[in-house]
C-alpha cells in the first residue's frame, strides 16, 4: 500500500502542513518521511478531496461578471466595480475612486499613455494616488471639445496625470471639431499638431471613455457637437464614439462625415496599443456593447449594474466570443 493511502499518516501530514504551517522539509524531519513522499501525500489529499481549498473572494460576484465579459467579447481583462448601496448622486465618484486604484497594474515605467477627454476619464485620473511609475508620458488623443478648458479636456487630464506621476505630458492645441474640412486638413498638417497625433497613434496604452450619440454626451454638452451633428451621426448608423472614431451597433467603424472636420487619433490608427475603456451607466449600455464588439477594446472597466445589463442583452452569446 502506498504511504499516501494510509489515511492516518495523510491526515497528520495535512494538519502539519495546512494548520500548523510547517514546511515539507520540517514535516520530513518530524515524521521521518522523505520530501517526495510528503509532496505525493499532499497531492493525493487534494485529488481525493481529503483537503479542499476555498478562496474567500470578497469580489466573487464581480469576478463572475468579469469572466463573462472577457469570454463574450474576447477581452484580455475586465474590471467590474460594485457600487451597490451607494447613492445615485455619489456613484460616479465611488466608481472613479475604485477604478483609479485598479488601474495601476496596467501601466509600466516608460509607457507612452494616450488620454481621451470625458467626465469618466477625468474623474478617474483625479482620484489616482499611485506615483510609483517612472518616465511616463501622457498624450491627448483628441483636441479640445468646447470653448472652455474644463477638467474633462484631454489636455487637462494629460497634464494632471503627468503631475501626479511626475511624468511629462504633451498638448494638442486644436479644437476637436472645426467648421470645415479645409481648416481641418490645414491644422493637421501643422508640424507640431502632426507630431502629437503621430505620438498618439504610437501609444503603449490608452485610457478612453465610450460616448453615446445623443445630446447627453460630454462632447455635445461641451458644445463640440450640436443637434444637427448628432442627427447626421445617427442617420449614418453611429451608436458609439471612442477617440476620433464612430462605431455602428455591430462595432464596425463607420466613415462618419464629421470625421473630416475632426482632429484626433482614430481606433484603427492605434495598432499595438492596449486600450482600456472606462464607462458606466444605463444610458450607455448600447454604446458600450458596440465598442466592445469592435475588437479594439482590450480592457473594460464598468460597474455591476452596467455589466448585468450588457450581459443580459447578450445572454444568447455566453457560449463564446461575439462575431
Amino acid at each position: 500500500m502506498a504511504i499516501s493511502e494510509n489515511l492516518r499518516i495523510t491526515l497528520k501530514v495535512c494538519r502539519l502542513y495546512y494548520e500548523d504551517n510547517l514546511s515539507q522539509k520540517e514535516i520530513s524531519a518530524k515524521l521521518g518521511i522523505s520530501r517526495p513522499q510528503i509532496s505525493r501525500i499532499l497531492s493525493y489529499a487534494k485529488e481525493n478531496h481529503i483537503v479542499t481549498i476555498n478562496i474567500n473572494n470578497p469580489y466573487s460576484n464581480e469576478s463572475v461578471l468579469e469572466e463573462k465579459l472577457v469570454k463574450i467579447y474576447g477581452l484580455t481583462d475586465a474590471i467590474v466595480i460594485n457600487t451597490d448601496g451607494v447613492k445615485n448622486t455619489e456613484q460616479s465618484m465611488a466608481f472613479a475612486e475604485k477604478a483609479a486604484n485598479d488601474l495601476e497594474s496596467f501601466f509600466f515605467d516608460g509607457n507612452h499613455v494616450g488620454v481621451m477627454s470625458g467626465k469618466t476619464v477625468s474623474n478617474i485620473v483625479q482620484n489616482i494616488r499611485w506615483n510609483n511609475k517612472r518616465n511616463l508620458e501622457f498624450i491627448p488623443l483628441v483636441g479640445g471639445i468646447g470653448p472652455v478648458m474644463g477638467s474633462f479636456h484631454a489636455n487637462v487630464i494629460a497634464a494632471l496625470w503627468a503631475q501626479i506621476t511626475m511624468g511629462n505630458s504633451a498638448v494638442l492645441n486644436v479644437p476637436f471639431i472645426v467648421k470645415n474640412e479645409k481648416s481641418c486638413e490645414i491644422l493637421k498638417r501643422e508640424p507640431e499638431i502632426e507630431n502629437i497625433l503621430k505620438k498618439g497613434s504610437l501609444c503603449d496604452v490608452a485610457l478612453v471613455g465610450i460616448g453615446q450619440i445623443d445630446v447627453e454626451s460630454t462632447t455635445a454638452q461641451a458644445g463640440a457637437l450640436d443637434s444637427s451633428d448628432i442627427k447626421v451621426l445617427k442617420a449614418q448608423g453611429a451608436m458609439a464614439s471612442v477617440c476620433n472614431s464612430y462605431l455602428d451597433k455591430n462595432g464596425k467603424l463607420i466613415k462618419a462625415s464629421i470625421m473630416k472636420r475632426s482632429i484626433g487619433v482614430s481606433l484603427d490608427q492605434m495598432k499595438g496599443c492596449r486600450i482600456i475603456a472606462a464607462a458606466r451607466g444605463i444610458s450607455k449600455t448600447k454604446a458600450i456593447d458596440a465598442a466592445l464588439r469592435s475588437g479594439y477594446i482590450d480592457v473594460l472597466i464598468t460597474d455591476t449594474e452596467t455589466a448585468h445589463l450588457i450581459l443580459e442583452n447578450n445572454k444568447d452569446n455566453e457560449g463564446g466570443v461575439i462575431k
